[in-house]
């Protein structure tokens, strides 16, 4: 298969780099990854000016833009050579559980992907002790393309995580957890007049069934988790009443 990786950590992550060099093996690689780090950018598009694009490999480049703008540009642009069978975005250093899928750039990378009729698949790393094994689930991925690929539906891509770990037991198809964010602001005066707001992360809570991605990770096995990319539209809103 022809794939377009990305992911949010920036073009020198060691996720993606990993996984690149794991998905060789079998597939055409192609890499536009953002030339920073795009952590918690969600879905955003650049619309008003132009981005810097710069060939940095064989088969890769660096984008001034979001992890969403690296998908449209291999998709839209004639920079990949051939059409694109699947997005892979990451590997994710640090997990994208439950409601981290609103904010991650990893994330979005896939339901870009999926927005546009390609296959998307974001694949994150939690680990507890900040110690980072990719291979693990480079491996995984390798083996499992083309059922991941099986899996796809319109509007549909797959999250998946798991633990640093040097191998897997089981894999898991789950819900999404809640997951509850201690941040903080900070906003402080300055002598020019002009206020600085500091934000700072706090401690993550997790809630969900024992079938949630959150607790299944933390068992130690893989989670898949189906995720709606469009917009979805209520259509039973019976008692509804506005006043005009």
């Amino acid at each position: 298969m022809r794939l377009l990786l990305t992911n949010d950590d920036g073009i020198d992550g060691e996720g993606l780099q990993v996984l690149a060099e794991v998905l060789r093996k079998e597939h055409d690689v192609w890499i536009i990854a953002p030339d920073r780090n795009r952590s918690a950018v969600s879905n955003g598009l650049t619309m008003n000016r132009a981005l810097e694009i710069r060939k940095v490999g064989e088969q890769m480049f660096t984008s001034s833009g979001l992890p969403a703008d690296c998908v449209s540009t291999g998709v839209f642009s004639n920079l990949v050579k051939g059409k694109i069978d699947m997005v892979v975005s990451g590997i994710n250093r640090g997990a994208n559980l439950g409601t981290d899928i609103i904010y991650s750039g990893t994330a979005a990378a896939a339901r870009q992907a999926v927005l546009l009729g390609i296959p998307g698949v974001a694949l994150s790393i939690h680990s507890p002790t900040d110690e980072f094994k990719y291979t693990a689930l480079a491996d995984f991925a390798l083996k499992n393309l083309s059922v991941l690929k099986e899996l796809h539906t319109p509007g549909i891509f797959l999250n998946i995580n798991a633990l640093s770990q040097d191998s897997y037991k089981a894999v898991q198809f789950t819900n999404v957890s809640v997951r509850k964010y201690k941040d903080t602001v900070t906003v402080k005066n300055t002598e020019s007049g002009v206020m600085l707001s500091s934000f700072e992360g706090g401690a993550v809570t997790s809630e969900g069934s024992m079938d949630s991605d959150y607790f299944v990770v933390e068992n130690g096995n893989i989670s898949i988790t189906r995720i709606v990319a469009e917009p979805v539209s209520l259509e039973n809103t019976v008692g509804a009443k506005f006043l005009l």
